[in-house]
């Protein structure tokens, strides 16, 4: 049998309740199966809080269940040091809230992860608020 590797995924969020559950959603529906989402709310004041909480271990399926960190607001890196912290994954995917993954982002990144690697880039489709790729990607 195949050793498979574990994948933490880390959502850090700030006040970004109107993009929050497309960057969930896009974690839970990934094609890899070996993975946690960890989502951390830095701090809110809008209703990202309940967006969170509101995904329960019922909702998501119980390989891609939510596990929630909710801390006073620290600044994006305070988020990601508290997620990294609770990870337990193999490899660490960072997602800000208002982003979201290609349901296979972590397939092709399992594809291409070799043991003397710290860090896999990809490029991000940069889209309007519906959704539309703008025609770019970044970085170039």
């Amino acid at each position: 049998m195949q050793f498979q590797l574990f994948i933490s995924i880390i959502i850090n969020n700030y006040n970004y309740d109107r993009f929050l559950p497309q960057a969930i959603n896009s974690a839970i529906n990934q094609t890899y199966p070996h993975t946690e989402i960890i989502v951390v709310d830095d701090g809110s004041t809008d209703n990202s809080r309940d967006i969170i909480a509101g995904y329960g271990d019922s909702v998501a399926r119980p390989r891609n269940r939510i596990i929630p960190i909710f801390q006073a607001n620290g600044k994006q890196a305070a988020a990601f040091n508290s997620g990294f912290a609770k990870s337990q994954g193999d490899i660490i995917i960072f997602l800000d809230s208002d982003d979201y993954l290609f349901p296979h982002a972590v397939a092709q990144i399992v594809s291409v992860w070799k043991p003397e690697l710290s860090k896999v880039h990809y490029r991000l489709t940069v889209v309007d608020n519906i959704g539309k790729s703008l025609g770019y990607s970044c970085p170039q």
